[in-house]
């Protein structure tokens, strides 16, 4: 059973293109983007952590479904009912960084971050606690909060991983340190310079996207510390060996085209290193706190 808590924002449907918006004159401080296809046993999850959060400050979620056949759209127009701070776009995508890109468009926040459906905020004041002392708009806002993100099965003893910081990010640039998408709050008007997405690839566009806005920009940088969200364990990236190789394979080739193969390689060998790093054993210290 959940608690509802909703936003007093009014909602109306956009006949243009069957999404819905936002009308409420406040412009959204967050913005966080969640996509989905087929994603009913959790999504409900990640929906809960965000309608729950305890802020000062606007916040907007938004959902797109690129076509869900199981009952994913049903609990999204569920909590749509309850919660004025969701925005819905349901229209077919070409993958899931083209769905990203869908929602990036339709966002108005200052920051933006990514979310999946089976990731969750980790506590009722995840985003007061990474955006405390920042005002909207102001102008020594950090390009760039991030923090840390774990990842594993709740519930259970086992691996896991404990997804940090690297503590050099933003002082060694361009080797391979990034922090985890799920933990990262970025100005929106910097995704939009970059473009977005790459949606020609299939794996790795949110972590070269990072190394984009470190190469083109040297963001600014709040480190908040602490975990952002939980991922549960699984996903196209880490489901086997194969899936990682071919990771690995999209990742050099995409960066080999961007700088040298020598400082690819070198890119990877970090990455790579830092992902071992993560590994833990025992029990992932979190739970589905929004859930009586």
């Amino acid at each position: 059973m959940y608690e509802w808590r909703s936003r007093r924002f009014a909602m109306h449907p956009n006949s243009n293109s069957g999404n819905f918006a936002v009308t409420d004159p406040t412009e959204p401080f967050v913005s966080i983007i969640t996509v989905s296809l087929n994603a009913a046993a959790t999504i409900e999850d990640t929906i809960a952590s965000v309608s729950m959060q305890q802020t000062g400050f606007a916040v907007e979620h938004i959902c797109v479904d690129g076509g869900s056949t199981d009952a994913t759209r049903a609990l999204i127009d569920r909590w749509a009912a309850r919660s004025g701070g969701l925005v819905r776009v349901y229209e077919p995508d070409s993958g899931i960084y083209d769905a990203m890109n869908k929602g990036l468009r339709a966002a108005r926040g200052e920051y933006v971050l990514f979310l999946n459906a089976d990731d969750f905020l980790v506590a009722p004041d995840t985003l007061a606690t990474a955006l405390a002392n920042l005002s909207p708009g102001a102008s020594g806002n950090p390009d760039l909060i991030v923090g840390n993100v774990s990842m594993g099965e709740l519930g259970l003893r086992g691996v896991w991983r404990r997804r940090r910081v690297p503590r050099l990010l933003g002082r060694l640039r361009g080797w391979g340190l990034y922090p985890l998408h799920q933990g990262q709050m970025t100005k929106r008007r910097l995704l939009n310079a970059i473009g977005g997405f790459n949606a020609r690839l299939r794996y790795s566009s949110d972590v070269i996207q990072y190394y984009d806005l470190e190469r083109r920009f040297r963001p600014s940088m709040r480190f908040v510390g602490t975990d952002i969200a939980f991922m549960r364990a699984g996903g196209m990236a880490n489901s086997g060996w194969k899936a990682r190789y071919r990771v690995t394979a999209e990742f050099y080739e995409h960066l080999a085209s961007t700088y040298s193969p020598l400082r690819a390689a070198v890119m990877v060998g970090v990455k790579t290193l830092q992902s071992l790093m993560e590994v833990r054993w025992g029990r992932c210290p979190h739970e589905r706190w929004f859930a009586a």
